[in-house]
């Protein structure tokens, strides 16, 4: 009996091993992966309104350094949240146990980052420090939480160059609580299913890596997934019900917003004061925006009804900092003071284009800004910046689905798209060429649209911080010397002014008693995309620029051309580029540039027409004139 028991245990410890052992990944999970997802289950059921049970089992084998954040062994929580079981167990390439962690292992913080006052929400996570590659993670845990409004959203793939050997989820709903699901992008992947009205229930096995491509779509574009909204659901102690925006933004006026408004009277009074006499209400919103921008500051508070509730615009007021809610409704509060309504505004704030989805309502976003409708057209507020200027949509939140919230529901509508040509920057400047291949210059960098998101904070940096922009931005420039530093913020037209004088030693090279001059000085675009085989993704160039340039160049005394460059024009779908250099005397010379770069969507099989695009861009902007020596 006893052998028998042995030998038992020795075929179960063989079955753990062979299941982990990296030897029994399917063959084509190891294309192009940094790491293979073996396991991904997660079971959820909600039993009330208020209850919600989460069962998850990950297991992931990290294949090299780049796959150490696909692991994935960390649980968020709020303050009624029950965390009930918590535990990791690391594998050796072979399949054998290295280390195991229980939940008193796990280090246990504040979920969120600097500049954030006090919040409710915490993480827990594995900080494991790999000693050799590959090594496999297996995670568990299990939670119950109150808050059914954040239902999970389930990915069948993790990201870019990661494989999912099996994949299962499970969601179940009391009968009493209706639910909707949205499955977005299953087209192509084997997902199988089995659905009735109150639980749904997926599975899929073995999808290989997508490989990260220059100019990919974002992943979360195409990625399959399942998303769950409940028509009736639970925040932190208050009920809602809602199965489509309007409700949902109704449900957030009537809960999270409403009566949260009031100001002391001597504040009311201060800032009709401060717009008495203007009759524009573009401009009384700019003087308030200016106020509040002038008068607070950010920091992150992540209290109320799971961090969605804005702190009270009193508070606000005489504390004079907020996060982006509190800030948000505080200038909202200003603003009807005198006499202008606004709504509170729901986005995903990302650098990469993120929409709410527009075809299924749930809680979404990570952001509020102020929506100020002014004759018509949309006016918007960044109320947790003290420098954007009014009405200016960086790529933060430009061309996006938002939710605005208004007393009679929600509205889903679309910020305002910065164009290709609305993103540009004109360059003005002149260099002197001098024998000894040094060059000394100046440059006028004017900046709008995106380009001012690029540039507009440079004026409250350190004079280091400016510094070592300028050496990145100008990189092809050995020994860049920075003489002097001006800027001019013009937030009325939305336009970034700076000024440079720029010394350069050993500028030139030099061959046979010849110098040998780069021609453009001050903006050199050398960006080419590297070369992809059997591409598979279209191509997605988010944000178009233009960029126009005109130098004057004085060669040093005693020397001329040898022969100027013919001027060159290129037109294609992706875009246009011109450049032309001219005499405009004895010893002076006219550099004239213009790029412009189209957004936009293209098929896969434009992207080497493009790439070629690019390479003559990058050869023609680092072209070279000879100078020779006049006898």
């Amino acid at each position: 009996m006893r052998f028998f028991a042995l030998t038992l245990f020795f075929l179960f410890l063989n079955f753990v091993h062979a299941q982990y052992n990296v030897n029994s990944i399917p063959e084509n999970l190891l294309d192009g992966a940094d790491a293979v997802v073996r396991l991904d289950k997660m079971e959820v059921v909600v039993s009330a309104q208020d209850k919600m049970e989460i069962r998850y089992h990950r297991v992931v084998t990290v294949l090299n350094q780049d796959g150490d954040d696909d692991v994935g062994a960390y649980a968020y929580y709020e303050k009624n949240d029950k965390i009930s079981n918590l535990e990791a167990t690391v594998y050796n390439a072979n399949g054998n146990e290295i280390k195991k962690f229980k939940k008193k292992d796990f280090v246990d913080q504040s979920a969120i980052g600097g500049g954030t006052l006090y919040s409710d929400s915490r993480a827990m996570f594995l900080r494991y420090t790999p000693t050799q590659y590959p090594y496999t993670v297996e995670f568990v845990k299990e939670y119950t939480t109150p808050n059914t409004a954040f239902a999970p959203v389930w990915n069948f793939l993790d990201d870019y160059n990661v494989s999912t050997e099996l994949s299962e989820f499970s969601f179940q709903a009391d009968e009493s609580i209706p639910f909707r699901h949205h499955e977005q992008s299953f087209e192509g992947y084997e997902i199988s299913s089995s659905n009735t009205p109150n639980r749904l229930q997926y599975q899929a096995k073995n999808i290989k890596a997508i490989q990260s491509e220059p100019l990919s779509p974002s992943f979360r574009d195409f990625a399959p997934q399942v998303k769950i909204g409940l028509n009736k659901f639970h925040l932190e102690g208050v009920n809602g019900t809602a199965s489509n925006w309007k409700e949902l933004g109704q449900w957030i006026y009537d809960q999270l917003i409403v009566d949260r408004d009031e100001l002391d009277k001597n504040t009311i009074l201060k800032v009709q004061n401060l717009v008495k006499g203007i009759d524009d209400d573009f401009e009384k919103t700019r003087l308030i925006y200016e106020y509040v921008q002038a008068n607070t500051r950010y920091i992150s508070v992540q209290l109320g009804i799971g961090g969605w509730m804005p702190i009270s615009a009193e508070e606000v007021d005489r504390v004079k900092y907020g996060d982006c809610k509190g800030l948000t409704n505080y200038t909202k509060a200003l603003l009807s003071a005198v006499g202008i309504e606004s709504y509170y505004t729901v986005v995903y704030g990302d650098d990469h284009i993120r929409s709410l989805d527009s075809d299924f309502a749930s809680m979404q976003g990570n952001h509020v800004f102020l929506n100020v409708p002014i004759n018509g057209e949309d006016v918007w507020l960044e109320c947790t910046s003290q420098t954007v200027p009014i009405n200016h949509l960086g790529t933060f939140t430009d061309n996006r689905h938002v939710l605005k919230i208004t007393p009679q529901g929600g509205e889903l509508v679309k910020t305002k798209a910065n164009l290709d040509e609305g993103n540009y920057q004109k360059t003005t400047g002149e260099y002197t060429v001098f024998p000894d291949r040094s060059i000394s210059g100046k440059a006028t960098i004017a900046s709008k649209g995106t380009q001012y998101d690029q540039k507009y904070w440079l004026k409250d940096k350190s004079t280091k911080e400016q510094e070592d922009f300028y050496k990145r931005y100008w990189g092809y420039i050995n020994n860049l010397s920075l003489e002097k530093l001006s800027f001019e913020n013009n937030k009325k037209e939305v336009e970034f002014i700076e000024s440079v004088d720029i010394k350069a030693a050993n500028y030139l090279s030099s061959a046979n008693e010849q110098l040998i001059l780069p021609l453009n000085v001050f903006n050199r675009n050398l960006s080419v995309p590297s070369k992809v085989r059997n591409r598979h993704k279209d191509m997605v160039i988010s944000r178009g620029y233009l960029d126009e340039d005109e130098y004057t160049i004085h060669l040093p005394e005693g020397f001329a051309s040898e022969e100027l460059p013919k001027p060159r024009k290129i037109q294609n779908k992706f875009g246009n580029y011109e450049v032309t250099l001219e005499e405009v005397n004895k010893g002076t010379l006219r550099y004239k540039r213009k790029l412009l770069i189209k957004s936009g969507k293209y098929p896969k099989e434009d992207y080497e027409a493009y790439r070629e695009f690019r390479k003559k861009v990058a050869r023609s902007d680092n072209a070279k004139i000879i100078l020779n020596q006049q006898l």
